[in-house]
């Protein structure tokens, strides 16, 4: 794919982006503590709350960039919450782009740090899904994300965005875009799927058997722990010994009951009901998995032969696995810019101006921590 370095910037897409009006919070700013995902924090970033139409709080992390050219929602996976996003968003190339943008890291419900038990498994589904009746409403899925992601009628408005999911994350947003298109901008959706039928890891907690149950009550078994290994890496022959324990004391630090809510949201969702030649993404999409995920893949290529292919990227990330964001954060970053500037909101941003102020970046970073002694970046 090719994109153009010479549009000015008075010619890029013009788009109204009003931010969001939140209930403050105190300032989030600080180390990782025990929740096990090693990163540097942007300076300033804030930590907001939203409240949904039922009443169900939302934790926002936001990022402001310096440059604002538009705005950027992510949302993580199963037993994550937004730090998972944070590594990737902090290494340099990342850094660069970022500021030209307002980052919104949307927390499931109850997935923040220190969140205590929601009120019940419906205010899981309720804050994940909104309204929208049908499936939504009768059996927990993930089919209506508009209160979740905007909102909406609470004083919370972003006029457009470009969505960057994770894994149950990538299923939300995309079936946001589906219902709001004329709001998204374009989606970068990582270790998607598009069908309802998960059956790798959906026979631990279905049915409410005895696994789903212990961690619906907070206590996570060895079988739970790796089912949602395989969920997060694709296989169940990761060698990334570091990257499992890191995860493994993320999902620990989390609310439990609450984690547990999300996945049982997420194995009753419907089909994401696309096919080509008929109703598909509307958005620009690039889809993304690392080769060494055969579960990631094999769903992948199901859902790109959904998609139109005119509006599609199909790209799969040679010696990685579905934590493709941590292995190959500079080709993520790339395929991330590629999006971007295709959206217009860039089109100036080339790859090698990045790589070149990203370089600068990393080298001040270096100096400033001989000079002082502390690990800046």
């Amino acid at each position: 794919m090719e994109y153009s370095d010479n549009l000015a910037s008075n010619e890029q897409v013009q788009i109204d982006f009003q931010g969001i009006e939140l209930h403050g919070l105190n300032g989030a700013n600080g180390s990782d503590g025990a929740n096990g995902i090693e990163t540097e924090i942007y300076p300033g970033l804030e930590e907001r709350e939203i409240v949904t139409e039922f009443g169900v709080p939302l934790r926002v992390y936001v990022h402001r960039g310096s440059k604002c050219c538009g705005s950027i929602i992510t949302y993580h996976d199963l037993g994550t919450n937004h730090r998972s996003l944070l590594r990737f968003f902090n290494h340099p190339d990342m850094r660069v782009i970022m500021d030209y943008f307002t980052v919104y890291h949307v927390c499931a419900p109850g997935h923040h740090d220190t969140a205590g038990p929601v009120a019940s498994e419906g205010s899981v589904r309720e804050g994940l899904l909104g309204s929208g009746g049908g499936a939504a409403a009768t059996n927990g899925s993930a089919s209506n994300t508009s209160y979740a992601v905007y909102g909406q009628g609470r004083g919370t408005v972003i006029s457009c965005f470009v969505g960057v999911g994770i894994g149950a994350g990538a299923n939300i947003l995309a079936r946001h875009a589906l219902r709001h298109s004329e709001r998204v901008l374009g989606l970068f959706l990582v270790n998607a799927n598009a069908h309802s039928d998960n059956t790798y890891y959906n026979w631990l907690f279905a049915n409410y058997n005895a696994e789903w149950d212990r961690l619906k009550h907070g206590v996570l078994t060895i079988s739970a722990q790796r089912a949602l290994e395989m969920h997060w890496f694709g296989h169940t022959e990761s060698e990334s010994v570091d990257l499992i324990e890191r995860y493994r004391r993320h999902l620990l630090s989390l609310c439990l009951p609450n984690v547990a809510g999300f996945i049982q949201a997420y194995n009753q969702r419907p089909d994401l009901g696309i096919q080509r030649g008929g109703r598909t993404l509307p958005v620009q999409t690039f889809l993304l998995t690392g080769s060494l995920g055969k579960y990631q893949t094999k769903s992948l290529v199901a859902m790109n032969a959904r998609c139109d292919p005119s509006k599609t990227e199909y790209l799969i990330v040679d010696e990685a696995d579905g934590m493709l964001i941590e292995e190959q954060p500079d080709k993520a970053a790339g395929y991330l810019l590629g999006l971007l500037r295709e959206t217009g909101l860039v089109a100036f941003l080339t790859p090698a101006r990045v790589r070149e102020q990203a370089i600068r970046l990393s080298t001040d970073a270096l100096m400033r921590r001989d000079q002082s002694g502390v690990n800046v970046c």
